[in-house]
């Protein structure tokens, strides 16, 4: 049975039954939730002799789902390739990615550039739009915070646990610099949760044209 994830919007995990989690391998993104889901398409005639038929046999541990596209997940020693394209073409190979000209192409052009060298056993190389390690951090506060909130934990706790190096007295709490930069942080969490996350897929572009995604 195919389960979307509840807490994934636009992607689905194919594996997952009951109350599994999701595993990152596992899951398939649409062209909408994420711009480095490649298309593939076939073109009439090659372009120069070096042009590349790639056929969707070729690794043995890719997998295919098939819905409304064909969506492929091609394993890579860099990480797994989104791959989706037409079922109704009956097509069992292609030979050309598609790259629509919107405010996401650099990040899809690095796409299939990372594909494109992984098929011919090359190096990677650096990703573009990696989170820089600042966000990273503050991300990792941001869910850290978010866990201890549900697990329970006060305002003061959080603080104390995430912000500070010394215990906060109950009488200090009150007009402690920390409790507004706290509050802070968990509005910038209860943002992120409602959908806000997706964001981070889109990065570094801006998405202030959400309607459009």
């Amino acid at each position: 049975m195919v389960r979307p994830t509840s807490s994934l919007v636009g992607a689905r995990d194919f594996t997952v039954t009951g109350d599994g989690l999701p595993l990152a391998e596992n899951i398939v993104w649409t062209e909408q939730a994420s711009p480095r889901v490649l298309r593939t398409t076939q073109i009439r005639s090659p372009v120069s002799s070096s042009h590349q038929t790639v056929q969707l046999s070729r690794p043995g541990s890719a997998a295919v789902w098939k819905a409304d596209e064909r969506h492929i997940l091609w394993p890579a020693s860099t990480g797994t390739n989104n791959l989706v394209t037409d079922p109704g073409s009956g097509a069992t190979e292609f030979d050309a990615i598609v790259l629509p000209l919107d405010a996401a192409f650099e990040t899809r052009l690095d796409a299939a550039r990372r594909f494109w060298r992984a098929l011919n056993g090359r190096r990677s190389g650096p990703v573009y739009g990696a989170l820089p390690k600042q966000t990273k951090t503050r991300h990792t506060l941001n869910l850290r915070a978010y866990d201890a909130r549900s697990a329970g934990a006060t305002y003061r706790e959080i603080a104390e646990a995430l912000l500070s190096r010394e215990s906060i007295a109950p009488r200090d709490w009150r007009d402690h610099h920390l409790r507004h930069k706290v509050r802070a942080i968990l509005r910038r969490v209860d943002r992120l949760v409602a959908g806000g996350y997706r964001d981070l897929l889109f990065y570094p572009h801006s998405r202030s044209r959400k309607s459009d995604r």
